[in-house]
């Protein structure tokens, strides 16, 4: 694994992984994934980025119909384009 181009992508649509505990309501609640190394310190121990992208509103997975489906390749698309590594000719 070449680690100079390696990094990982966190796509957050909604849902029960990315909410945590209001400690003064005991409710669950969206949090901010810019701040996941905050609430998940083991991500800091990776030599690599993570990226994150978070669908606002979060939305629950059974809300995602095929126009979602559509807006997830699009992101998907750009953020792969950004982040692909641009080969140099040899020659």
């Amino acid at each position: 694994m070449n680690l100079q181009y390696t990094s990982v992508l966190l796509i957050y649509t909604g849902g029960t992984i990315g909410m945590i505990e209001n400690a003064q309501t005991g409710v669950l609640e969206n949090f901010n994934f810019e701040q996941l190394q905050k609430h998940i310190p083991e991500l800091q121990k990776f030599n690599f980025p993570i990226n994150t992208y978070q669908f606002d509103p979060p939305m629950d997975s059974s809300e995602l119909e095929p126009d979602m489906w559509r807006k997830l390749v699009f992101i998907l698309n750009i953020i792969m384009y950004r982040f692909t590594p641009i080969k140099k000719n040899a020659n």
